[in-house]
């Protein structure tokens, strides 16, 4: 191995230290999990969608488990654009558990955010700011079927409608040290009033590319072997 090979992977090795503090928004792929200070935790959740359905004559809160063993959510960045997709076990939230009825099950989520994307002015994470009269869309698909239209908004009707990131302060959305990703949404028709609280609440963690995580693997091996020395 010449040195010129070492170089970079030490470099690259130590440029991945060095990201998972600074928690600097990277374009790529990101696993999505569960948010630890959702207000309607236990159980956890990624996201949330008030009167999904109106079960009973109370309040009725749907959660979606994003760390279930079945659930595989994902938000792609490229720069200019946000796609968040996958699917998540959820349903109606009955405390610890979903009530076991028809809405109970794995749903299918995709949504887009291509207008307003961009960086926090004076700040390293990313936001959705499209501005009054703009909307970017998705669907929510439950588990009986039915395809449930999504899109993004703020319920006091400002412009920030979504947020990736860790802050203006770096130390992390709602006490967690990470990325997290939380916005307002409305579901239903496209005239329907927003309903509290319906937003994303996760985590995210880069997915690296296989080349990098390859490379950072034997910068880890060169540094661990000259410590041996």
């Amino acid at each position: 191995m010449t040195k010129q090979i070492i170089g970079t992977a030490v470099a690259a090795l130590v440029v991945a230290c060095g990201a998972a503090h600074a928690v600097t928004i990277q374009t790529g792929d990101y696993r999505l999990r569960n948010h630890p200070d959702g207000n309607a935790r236990p159980p956890q959740y990624g996201l949330r969608l008030d009167e999904l359905y109106n079960v009973t004559s109370n309040h009725d809160i749907f959660t979606f488990d994003f760390n279930h063993a079945g659930s595989a959510m994902y938000l792609n960045y490229n720069g200019s654009t946000i796609h968040i997709w996958g699917t998540t076990w959820g349903g109606r939230d009955i405390g610890n558990d979903y009530a076991n009825d028809v809405h109970r099950g794995f749903y299918t989520v995709n949504f887009t955010y291509t207008i307003g994307v961009g960086a926090v002015p004076g700040d390293d994470d990313i936001y959705v700011n499209p501005g009054p009269g703009n909307y970017n869309y998705g669907m929510l698909t439950t588990p009986s079927g039915a395809n449930i239209p999504l899109r993004d908004g703020h319920y006091d009707n400002g412009t920030l409608d979504f947020r990736f990131g860790d802050e203006d302060n770096d130390l992390g959305h709602r006490g967690f040290n990470g990325i997290s990703g939380w916005g307002w949404l409305f579901h239903g028709p496209y005239n329907a009033p927003y309903i509290a609280s319906s937003d994303w609440l996760f985590t995210a963690e880069i997915i690296p590319a296989p080349g990098a995580a390859a490379l950072m693997g034997v910068g880890a091996a060169l540094v661990a072997g000259r410590r041996r020395r």
